[in-house]
């Protein structure tokens, strides 16, 4: 039996990690991957809609970063990281 992955999001307004709930394995993630999903935020309080696709590549990126010990950059208006 596959693992299941969670799949996370983060809300905009708070930048906080939150559970959408859904759980998948890998094929059935992959079956998904181009949907959005309409989530309700426990940090705000509001509804977002969120990509599959860019939740999942979203959460790698983090977990990458926590493993390294630091965040993963960003970019500010400037362009400079």
């Amino acid at each position: 039996m596959a693992p299941l992955l969670f799949i996370f999001f983060i809300c905009p307004k708070t930048n906080q990690k939150a559970p959408t709930g859904i759980e998948r394995d890998v094929q059935s993630l992959g079956a998904a991957w181009k949907t959005t999903l309409k989530v309700n935020c426990p940090h705000c309080g509001e509804v977002h809609e969120i990509s599959v696709r860019d939740t999942y590549l979203d959460g790698v990126l983090s977990d990458a970063a926590d493993q390294l010990g630091g965040g993963v950059p960003v970019l500010r208006e400037s362009g400079r990281i």
